[in-house]
């Protein structure tokens, strides 16, 4: 169940991370070159951190979930 609801959430971050990317992109001056660095940051870096964000959140939030044999 904790794999599972970190699957999950970390997929659903993509969502917030490729708007925030558009932002970014955006105020950026929205650059069409696709070697920019700032290209790179906000179309790449930014969703793959949103990505990860989540997946981190999401297993230390499954806490509850998971099994823990004293022997």
């Amino acid at each position: 169940m904790r794999t599972l609801r970190t699957i999950i959430m970390g997929s659903m971050m993509i969502i917030p991370g490729l708007v925030l990317g558009l932002i970014v992109w955006y105020i950026l001056g929205a650059p069409m070159d696709n070697g920019n660095p700032r290209v790179i940051l906000a179309c790449n870096v930014i969703p793959l951190a949103s990505v990860l964000a989540g997946i981190y959140f999401g297993w230390q939030t499954g806490e509850e979930y998971s099994a823990t044999y004293e022997g």
